[in-house]
């Protein structure tokens, strides 16, 4: 018998020790899992300055004003420091979840106990987990309910005790749970739920409903369960007073008061628009999309609200104007003749069912205006409808800019010594191809023999332009629109100055800047500054691009001089920019462009402060912009009203006499004398109604009278005559390009 119970006890000692070695490994196993766990996602602490990088954040896009624009997340979550987070919170979180926090070194026995006598005298499950537990479950374990869990979560939350102050772990704590409605950390659940404020500003009402929903937060969100919400709110109110954080006092009025949650869903209610995706494209591409969407960046843009919207509510008055009228009562088009002739507008798309088939058919239109001292872009519109189509025209689109891209090749002229005055043919040519020729016409079908520079740009003459093309070099006026701002390839053809190449909105309006700015190009930004979540600052354009020279001074004066010559007398009189009215006395200067057949049309308009490119036009390059009437729809008709309206709000309260002007020429570079416009030659009495006062590089005017009028004797030198521009604005009256 003695040897029996010898026995017994041997193999008795033999499995408790091989029970002790497994006990002990599979200790090792889950302290060496933790520590392995904790060390590989310690990076993911939301404490700011601390080791490694943070968690998910959200990206703020603001406008230039400081006003938010939109938010990249895929966690909406705005980390924030201990102090400015309302004490109430923290006092709630403490008196709900773990009243021994400041105590304990991660794991509470003494809640542990608590929990198990409470569990078995009500059958709940109640599992006693410390603050420090739960963020070591949130920020490195699954949510599982195994015992290697529990082992490894009290290891990893004493080893975070170990490394991190008290206030340091409540600030993770508080920037990492869940609040529910896609609101992670406590600042965003602020934001969220009660319209937008901070969490410093959290009252005791609604610090005390926070600090239940992260208990369920779908359970007692207050939109789902407002009563279920209500009955929370008020059982921390309770446990907060038990605890000694607030009076009975204090519990009984704030247990009267109503939730009044106001809830903002980010995710569900961003504003995107094509502007503030343009933005978002250009972070991604340069700080990458973890940076976007987990990082928290804080960019601040250089968009104007008021320049943007103006911009919205010109393209959208004209557009809607010339849309055909669908009527939704009768289901039938309007026979306006005044209005397009392809039946398709943004109204009627609308109402369709099917608006997901692919590109919307109605006319679009996109505009881009830039602060020409600064490069900065105050207004960008991609589209009619960012909802129906993302695609943003005035960066991504490649359409033919048609006459808009003439002054390149005239600036290339005057570099190269012409000058306003300088005449040239406007008679037949035809170009060999090899193989075939083509001969370029007029938009009015008439040619109209020998013509200054100034008026052949003015009234958009092409024949003109070909025949300058053909004078300075196609490649060296290629060569000097890259150098202003175009960054398209562009084909060494023709036809070029001509506008035969792709551009889109931006770089045309980029590509004007010098003929604002006395011949300095700039490069374009939407970015003010971009920081961190910290503050440091990762990239600042505040001190603005102080531009490069591409014209000369005086090369740029001749150019923008010529340019005001549209708008008083060209193609774009329709403006009435220099007729009086809201403008008076306020500088400005542009250039129409139309494409064959109507496809595009243009208009690009600077003034001192704001240069501005806009386009007309169908997705589909086949439907042409033509009228009921048959009459097409040019840049003077449908691209320059756009502008038009665009200006008159900028500028409708604005006081012209304090508008900046356009830089002047270097002194003693420009003369001026009156020349006959038939001949190009000085002027004499016979030549009448043909003189015209015109600017020319100094040495540079005619020096023999007009041989073609009888009176062979010139104007005295100090005689003046309006300048060209104003002395005859019939010339202007008909329709252009």
């Amino acid at each position: 018998m003695k040897k029996i119970v010898v026995s017994i006890f041997y193999w008795l000692a033999i499995l408790f020790v091989i029970g002790a070695a497994f006990g002990a490994g599979f200790l090792y196993r889950v302290w060496n899992d933790s520590a392995v766990a904790f060390r590989q996602a310690r990076g993911n602490l939301l404490v700011a300055g601390l080791r490694g990088s943070e968690p998910v954040s959200a990206t703020r896009i603001y406008d230039c004003y400081g006003n938010q624009l939109a938010t990249a997340f895929v966690e909406n979550r705005y980390p924030v420091t201990l102090d400015q987070i309302s004490p109430w919170v923290v006092r709630g979180f403490i008196a709900t979840e773990d009243r021994n926090f400041y105590n304990h070194g991660g794991v509470d026995l003494q809640g542990i106990s608590r929990s198990m006598l409470h569990n078995l005298r009500t059958g709940d499950r109640h599992g006693g987990s410390t603050i420090t537990q739960q963020l070591s479950r949130g920020l490195f374990l699954v949510q599982d309910q195994t015992f290697q869990r529990k082992l490894q979560e009290a290891f990893i939350a004493m080893e975070i005790e170990r490394q991190f102050s008290k206030d340091e772990i409540m600030e993770m704590y508080l920037n990492q749970i869940y609040f529910g409605s896609g609101a992670h950390g406590i600042e965003a659940a602020a934001r969220t739920y009660f319209g937008g404020i901070s969490s410093a500003e959290l009252s005791l009402s609604q610090s005390a409903m926070l600090v239940r929903m992260v208990k369920n937060p779908s359970g007692f969100n207050p939109l789902r369960n407002p009563e279920r919400c209500l009955t929370q709110r008020n059982l921390a109110l309770f446990m907060m007073e038990d605890f000694g954080v607030i009076t009975r006092e204090q519990k009984l009025e704030t247990s009267e008061l109503p939730l009044g949650v106001d809830v903002h869903r980010y995710e569900l209610e961003q504003d995107w628009d094509y502007f503030t995706e343009y933005v978002r494209q250009y972070l991604v591409g340069r700080y990458g999309w973890s940076a976007v969407y987990e990082q928290g960046l804080e960019v601040y843009t250089t968009l104007d609200p008021f320049i943007q919207e103006s911009a919205r509510l010109a393209i959208d008055s004209i557009l809607t104007e010339k849309e055909p009228y669908w009527d939704p009562l009768s289901n039938t088009w309007s026979e306006d003749g005044e209005r397009l002739r392809f039946e398709s507008s943004w109204a009627h798309w609308q109402a369709i069912e099917d608006t997901t088939s692919g590109a919307p058919s109605y006319i679009q239109g996109a505009m881009v205006s830039i602060d020409p001292t600064t490069g900065y872009i105050k207004a960008m519109i991609g589209g009619r409808d960012f909802q129906d189509s993302e695609f943003n025209r005035a960066v991504q689109s490649r359409r033919q800019p048609g006459s808009s891209f003439k002054p390149f090749f005239y600036a290339e002229a005057i570099e190269q010594g012409w000058s306003p005055g300088s005449v040239i043919l406007d008679q037949p040519v035809v170009v060999d191809l090899n193989p075939g020729t083509w001969r370029p016409r007029n938009y009015d079908r008439e040619f109209h023999g020998m013509v200054t520079l100034r008026e052949a740009l003015a009234r958009s003459f092409n024949v003109s332009a070909v025949r300058l093309g053909d004078a300075v070099g196609i490649e060296t006026g290629a060569a000097r629109a890259m150098a202003m701002g175009i960054s398209s390839r562009l084909p060494i053809v023709n036809s070029l100055p001509l506008g035969s190449c792709m551009a889109n909105p931006l770089e045309m309006a980029r590509a004007y800047i010098p003929f604002a700015t006395g011949g300095l190009a700039r490069n374009t930004t939407a970015i003010l500054k971009v920081e961190d979540r910290y503050g440091n600052v990762l990239e600042s354009n505040e001190q603005p691009d102080p531009g490069r020279r591409v014209l000369s001074v005086t090369g740029a004066y001749l150019m923008n001089n010529m340019l005001q010559s549209v708008l008083r007398a060209g193609t774009g009189t329709g403006a009435h920019w220099y007729w009086g009215g809201p403008f008076a006395g306020r500088e400005a200067g542009g250039k129409t462009g139309t494409t064959s057949d109507y496809a595009d049309a243009w208009f690009v308009g600077f003034t001192p402060d704001l240069v501005t490119s806009v386009w007309v036009g169908y997705d589909n390059h086949v439907i042409r912009m033509r009228l009921k009437n048959g009459r097409g729809q040019s840049g003077s008709s449908i691209a320059l009203p756009v502008w038009n309206s665009f200006m008159r709000r900028v500028f409708i309260e604005s006081d012209t006499a304090l508008a900046p002007e356009f830089p002047g020429p270097e002194p003693g570079e420009v003369e001026e004398v009156i020349i006959c416009k038939v001949t190009g030659q000085l002027a004499n009495a016979a030549c009448a109604e043909n003189s015209r006062s015109e600017m020319f590089w100094k040495g540079t005017a005619p020096t023999t009278v007009c041989e073609i009028h009888s009176d062979s004797i010139g104007f005295a030198a100090d005689t003046t005559l309006g300048e060209f521009n104003d002395f005859d604005r019939n010339f202007g009256q008909g329709q252009g390009d």
